[in-house]
């Protein structure tokens, strides 16, 4: 049986002063100072045949065709096949905008792609420098549980959906912790999984900030040791405990949200043991009668299997209106942000209509073209008995849920926001029971606000049951 190596580095990814953040329309400012590092943090594992590199990233979003390249990059500096690459990114909205989300001003967009392509640089520096610092390793899993996160869709009494809490809701408490240590038990890498929206920086701190995973991984990272990698599960109806926090200066909320997911972390790695275990009981030699488990080293094969597999699906779109209809939305969006921005609107008017206008643009594209359609990357790593099954969206806790329960794996960790992020992914039964409306402006349902993406109408229905079936597809060839 072959052995494993590990090896994990980290580059500190801080954007520039003045550079506009993704996330909230409602913030009416650019970055002006830097909370605490972003950072991306890369581990790279090999058994002398394959190779996979994990890569955890302070980034809200990036474009899946960059994201694509992004990958070809760290695969080549590495030494392996970009399916064999996984980039997860942690969702912060208090990190930069990249060029390709929103039509903005040209000295945004220019610094914006300076950015992302320091950042791409970055990212490709960790993982190669992870690769060169592989030593023998083991690797170990454990399931911690907390509840920071509460079902942010809220019901009113006329039954409108709208984002804000439901405490009693179900949600998915499980904390997924991988232990990754050289041979004689020293950390090499933790990583942690836990789906919640990294929003306790909230639209009013005018900072970059890696929000609470940040706070999370410094408490991991002091009190075990080693590189620490927020993995960012299935939260895309999941808010932190408490909402969005509308102070200046969010950090007193930030620090208790990430202490208390890392304190759970901590716990639950302090458990695994790589480098030994608990031997047969035996009697000590004494009057009393005193039994003792001795600890044995663990022997034999580090790596039983590592292996990766990725697909790419077409995801539809529910019915494209007629195209009369497709031309009056456009003429009303445009006249909408023209009526804004000639009145010298606030920032975040300015904002939300140039939004909507892009928006009908690509409506009237779509239905012209005579149909659209977009592109969803869901991967597969498995580590021994260990699987990460991801996908390219912001994924609801009840689909991480549901491919755990179907993966033959005794530890999966379900991931979204990986490989890219180009939608939300609700369920057949989270869209409303009337259907959902192309002139209605979902404000209060973000994840019903399709158009927050650009996307020509909503995905249809049954996009979510595809991306289940194709990642427990996934999950059973690398079995």
């Amino acid at each position: 049986m072959p052995d494993l190596y590990a090896g994990a580095a980290r580059r500190v990814i801080n954007p520039p002063r003045g550079i506009r953040t993704f996330g909230f329309s409602s913030r009416e400012g650019v970055v002006q100072a830097i909370e605490s590092d972003l950072s991306a943090t890369a581990l790279v594992l090999s058994d002398g045949k394959a190779k996979v590199a994990i890569v955890a990233a302070d980034t809200g979003w990036m474009d899946l065709p960059v994201m694509n390249g992004l990958r070809e990059r760290v695969a080549e500096a590495v030494g392996t096949a970009s399916s064999h690459v996984m980039i997860n990114l942690n969702h912060t909205h208090s990190s930069p905008a990249m060029p390709e989300w929103f039509p903005d001003e040209p000295e945004q967009i220019a610094l914006q792609a300076r950015y992302q392509e320091d950042l791409c640089g970055w990212i490709e520096e960790a993982a190669r420098e992870a690769d060169e610092r592989k030593v023998p390793a083991r690797i170990g899993s454990g399931r911690g549980e907390c509840r920071i996160g509460v079902y942010r869709r809220e019901t009113d009494p006329d039954g409108e959906i709208f984002l804000g809490e439901v405490p009693g809701h179900p949600t998915d408490p499980e904390v997924g912790v991988l232990r990754v240590d050289d041979l004689d038990g020293r950390p090499v890498a933790t990583l942690f999984s836990y789906g919640c929206h990294p929003v306790t920086i909230g639209p009013r701190s005018m900072v970059a900030s890696p929000d609470f995973p940040g706070a999370a991984r410094t408490l991991v990272e002091n009190a075990i040791g080693g590189l620490s990698l927020f993995l960012q599960g299935c939260g895309g109806n999941i808010m932190p405990r408490g909402g969005l926090s509308m102070e200046a200066d969010c950090r007193d909320e930030k620090d208790r949200i990430g202490s208390t997911l890392g304190a759970e972390v901590v716990k639950t790695a302090a458990a695994i043991h790589t480098h030994r275990k608990r031997g047969e009981r035996r009697r000590m030699g004494s009057l009393s009668r005193i039994s003792v488990w001795p600890w044995e080293p663990v022997t034999g094969a580090s790596c039983t299997v590592l292996a990766a597999a990725d697909e790419s699906l077409s995801l539809g779109f529910i019915d494209l209106p007629p195209l009369s209809d497709a031309l009056a939305i456009r003429a009303e969006c445009h006249q909408a942000r023209d009526t804004v921005v000639s009145r010298g609107g606030e920032v975040w008017e300015c904002l939300v209509t140039t939004r909507f206008a892009d928006w009908s643009d690509r409506l009237v594209a779509a239905v012209e073209a005579g149909g659209a359609s977009i592109e969803v990357v869901v991967q597969a790593i498995r580590i021994n008995d260990i699987v990460l099954a991801a996908n390219s969206t912001e994924t609801f806790f009840e689909t991480g849920l549901a491919i755990k329960a179907g993966s033959p794996f005794p530890h999966t960790l379900a991931l979204g926001y990986t490989n890219g992020c180009v939608c939300y992914l609700p369920r057949a039964e989270d869209f409303p029971a009337g259907g959902w409306d192309i002139r209605k402006r979902w404000y209060g349902v973000p994840d019903l606000l399709f158009q927050a993406y650009s996307m020509p109408t909503a995905i249809h229905p049954d996009s979510e049951r595809l991306v289940v079936d194709r990642t427990l597809a996934l999950i059973e060839r690398l079995r």
